[in-house]
């Protein structure tokens, strides 16, 4: 019997500015599969700008892309869409926008049947099963916290590990994802900014030029190299 081709596409990162690895890898992970539809729900600013600033480096790399703005038609806008692109801002305020729309059931249907996903900071929380591991503050008193779970484990974007000692009496991000697992059970993936985290044919791998950092309840969290597979 053949085995079953998994079509999960994900590509999440950190955000920020993408540097030449990461374009690259962008470009080859969305291939011809564009428009790129941009979701701007997370910025609590001007969307329409963020749209703007997204769309001239999407262009610059040969794509087209389109705005899915929750609030205007966005079903209209996603209909048109070959690949999704979530981009960054306030976590909360994004699955708060995409609750009220109900966007989140047909994005995660077209990326199971195979639609490229691409998460930046807060539409790389949003790949998670929960945003529970969001860096951002809840502005928008939230209450409910489930996302897509395209994939098994939690992101913490713009992962940065310190040393306790120089920050004393302070909590350093792997306390707080510690205190995520005396709750929670599934893992979780820091993401350094400049690393990306590739989900191709049920395999999730490190790329860029950072690492990622996978923690798992009662284990040593464990770095991941570029180029290396999570092992989840």
């Amino acid at each position: 019997m053949a085995q079953k081709i998994n079509p999960l596409k994900v590509f999440l990162h950190s955000g920020g500015p993408l540097g030449e690895i990461a374009r690259k890898e962008l470009v080859k992970f969305v291939g011809e599969r564009h428009p790129v539809g941009f979701v701007s729900a997370a910025n609590l600013g001007d969307e329409k700008e963020y749209f703007r600033r997204i769309q001239g480096v999407l262009n610059q790399l040969g794509m087209k892309a389109i705005h899915i703005q929750w609030n205007q038609n966005p079903f209209k806008a996603l209909s048109k869409a070959r690949s999704i692109y979530v981009g960054g801002g306030n976590t909360y305020a994004l699955l708060m926008r995409l609750q009220k729309a109900r966007l989140l059931a047909p994005i995660r249907r077209l990326v199971q049947n195979g639609m490229p996903y691409i998460g930046s900071s807060a539409g790389s929380n949003l790949a998670g099963p929960t945003i529970l591991t969001t860096n951002d503050w809840n502005v928008v008193g939230l209450s409910k916290f489930k996302a897509l779970g395209l994939v098994s484990f939690n992101i913490n974007p713009h992962y940065k590990e310190t040393d306790p000692v120089m920050a004393p009496f302070s909590e350093t991000r792997d306390d707080r994802i510690r205190e995520y697992h005396r709750v929670n059970k599934n893992p979780v993936v820091g993401i350094e900014e400049g690393a990306m985290l590739i989900i191709e044919n049920g395999r999730a791998t490190v790329r860029g030029s950072s690492r990622a950092k996978l923690f798992r309840p009662g284990k040593n969290p464990v770095w991941i190299l570029s180029g290396e597979k999570i092992p989840l």
